[in-house]
């Protein structure tokens, strides 16, 4: 017989080397640094004559969102509220970054700052930055002509 259901399923040389490895986990100075993410995720894209942002935002209202640009700088800002009614010292686990925030980020060419839009929908930000002109590709024509 090879021991009650229950205790197949336990095997106490597993658990020690969890519990080592969680130990070992925790002494590791950089642990922190490489679980930070960049606030809030996003993708930058060319969509010809304009660059398209798009930034994950859940949780936060249109009107919690700050843009600016200058130049090839975009920055945006907001805050993340808490939920109302929940303590700081009751969380027993919390993944989602609270609190105010901002990233600046540097767009590959200068954009027509006045023709700049957003947008803001099930937790995305859209953000539709059309490109000055000097920025954009121009076509020359070529004409035949005589040989000299």
């Amino acid at each position: 017989m090879s021991g009650l259901p229950w205790q197949r399923g336990w095997d106490p040389f597993q658990e020690l080397q969890r519990e080592v490895g969680r130990i070992i986990g925790s002494l590791d100075p950089f642990q922190v640094a490489r679980r930070v993410h960049v606030y809030p995720p996003m993708n930058l894209y060319d969509a010809g004559d304009r660059y398209v942002l798009t930034a994950q935002l859940p949780g936060i209202t249109s009107g919690d969102i700050e843009l600016s640009i200058t130049g090839e700088t975009l920055t945006m800002r907001g805050e993340r509220k808490r939920a109302e009614g929940i303590k700081d010292d009751s969380y027993r686990r919390q993944e989602r970054p609270m609190g105010r925030w901002s990233r600046t980020v540097t767009l590959p060419d200068r954009v027509e700052n006045e023709q700049v839009s957003a947008t803001f929908a099930n937790g995305i930000l859209t953000i539709n930055l059309p490109k000055a002109a000097e920025a954009r590709p121009r076509h020359i024509a070529v004409s035949a002509g005589t040989s000299a």
